[in-house]
């Protein structure tokens, strides 16, 4: 995690309260009072406003904001998912950020978002359990027939890890078009509480708690044409993203995906890319190794650097990122350089857990 420390964690001297203005994506705008020392999210929640958020910690990312006037302080008191970069550019998380003065705050959803129906929490059982790759594995999940599950494309579900009250958070690589099934492409690493289950018992038939859907990364529908860069299991959303554009009515927008991985050993479903290329005459696939070996004969970069200037043929192009931190920032970059505009680009960044 990443600390913003150009900050103070200590609540601002002005005993007045602020005066906070939420601008939701569809022209809704809300307004409440944060005192000194109160957090915006614990405010807007004692107001009965619904802002989207999970960790409530600042790791994860989900409850993030932007400043669009005034002065909004985050906490240093403990770290954040944020890139100094990302602060620089008047980003927040609001469960742990502090209203300075009055203040106008952006966020990228709907107010209607919340109106959907809210997390559930049910009992999953495990159908199928593939290693497509030597370190990660595809998990498919049954879900009850009777619960009504309802997600976006892009959006992520918590799973407890069995015997544990360890929860590990995933991006479903599956739409609901495939419900009540949902697939997931987990990270086994060296050593870690879920690492250790998939390797060591993980079954067909065994149940997995499962809660979700959560998160405000999803697929927006345009026609504008699209960049999907995904870093290894950053593949799991684009999956699903692309499921729901083959179902789009009309003509298809035109798609860019780049897939990396480390090694070739380490690339995965590129079969399932291909039906998805077959389904998607306007998708063109560009898979990437950073680090070949002697052997590989394919694409050498990582899938930030495989997108060229070029590339962006359309001005209103939309850019999805799903990968890990570093992954995410260069994107990020990388693209406002080439020319996609920075509130078209929307991202998922991901770290595994030290557990």
């Amino acid at each position: 995690m990443l600390t913003i420390d150009d900050t103070h964690h200590l609540p601002a001297q002005d005993s007045a309260a602020s005066q906070v203005t939420f601008q939701f994506l569809d022209g809704v705008e809300r307004q409440i009072q944060v005192s000194p020392g109160q957090t915006i999210l614990d405010a807007a929640k004692s107001n009965d406003i619904r802002l989207v958020h999970q960790c409530k910690t600042g790791s994860c990312g989900t409850c993030v904001a932007k400043v669009l006037c005034g002065d909004v302080r985050m906490s240093t008191e403990r770290g954040t998912s944020l890139f100094p970069s990302e602060h620089a550019e008047g980003l927040r998380l609001t469960c742990s950020s502090f209203a300075d003065t009055d203040c106008v705050l952006g966020l990228d959803y709907a107010s209607t978002l919340l109106d959907e129906p809210a997390p559930a929490l049910v009992q999953s059982v495990v159908t199928g359990k593939e290693w497509v790759a030597p370190n990660v594995v595809k998990l498919t999940l049954a879900l009850p027939c009777d619960v009504d599950f309802e997600f976006r494309s892009g959006q992520y579900v918590r799973i407890r890890v069995p015997g544990t009250d360890a929860w590990r958070s995933y991006s479903m690589a599956s739409s609901t078009h495939d419900l009540p099934a949902v697939t997931l492409l987990l990270r086994v690493l060296d050593e870690g509480m879920m690492s250790n289950y998939l390797r060591k018992s993980c079954a067909v038939g065994d149940e997995l708690e499962l809660e979700g859907p959560y998160g405000t990364f999803y697929w927006r529908p345009s026609k504008a044409a699209h960049i999907l860069i995904a870093g290894g299991t950053g593949l799991a959303p684009m999956l699903a993203m692309l499921d729901d554009i083959s179902v789009l009515s009309g003509k298809k927008p035109k798609v860019l995906l780049s897939f990396g991985c480390a090694t070739a050993d380490n690339l995965f479903c590129l079969d399932e890319l291909d039906v998805r290329a077959a389904l998607l005459p306007n998708l063109a696939l560009r898979v990437s190794v950073s680090s070949p070996d002697g052997t590989y004969g394919g694409l050498v970069g990582n899938p930030v650097s495989v997108i060229a200037a070029e590339d962006i043929v359309d001005p209103e192009t939309v850019a999805y990122l799903c990968g890990p931190p570093a992954m995410i920032e260069s994107a990020r970059r990388h693209l406002e350089d080439i020319g996609v505009k920075r509130d078209n680009i929307h991202a998922e960044q991901f770290s595994a857990s030290a557990e």
